[in-house]
């Protein structure tokens, strides 16, 4: 029964995530890397959740109806994911270095946020800049915008 029920949830995510524009796909991949990082170390914490939804709303200029949807279908889709290629692949498909390298500062500046960072995180944003075919130097110099963005200045 249960695996009927999960199927049919999955269907749902598939058949909304179908009916969205290009921009709004771009809009969701980036949400649920987000999202990702922000669960992977164990627990959802409110800062971080806080720093994705400022950070969406200023990148994407959502209103707090299409903010709130996003969260649920960014929450869906990476309970679903078995990956992070298909999203990762989607933003390398559009997006330009200097844009993929602005969406890895902001996974670095939600990370931080709550001013511990835990290894899964650090873990999970350097396999999404590999996935965005990011180099070490752009790795660096985005966690370093991140840390001046938010007046951190000894973190590692």
């Amino acid at each position: 029964m249960f695996k009927s029920l999960k199927e049919l949830f999955q269907k749902k995510v598939v058949e909304q995530e179908s009916t969205l524009s290009e921009e709004q796909e771009l809009q969701l991949a980036a949400a649920v890397l987000m999202f990702e990082l922000i669960r992977c170390d164990g627990s959802t914490d409110k800062v971080e959740l806080n720093y994705m939804a400022e950070i969406l709303r200023n990148q994407f200029n959502l209103s707090d109806a299409d903010l709130d949807e996003l969260f649920k279908l960014a929450k869906k889709s990476a309970e679903d994911a078995t990956d992070l290629h298909r999203f990762t692949r989607a933003i390398c498909d559009k997006w330009g270095n200097s844009r993929r390298m602005k969406l890895l500062e902001n996974l670095w500046m939600i990370s931080l946020a709550d001013e511990e960072i835990d290894a899964h995180e650090r873990h999970l944003v350097r396999k999404v800049a590999g996935l965005m075919y990011l180099t070490e130097s752009q790795i660096v110099q985005s966690r370093e915008n991140a840390k001046r963005r938010l007046n951190i200045d000894d973190f590692a």
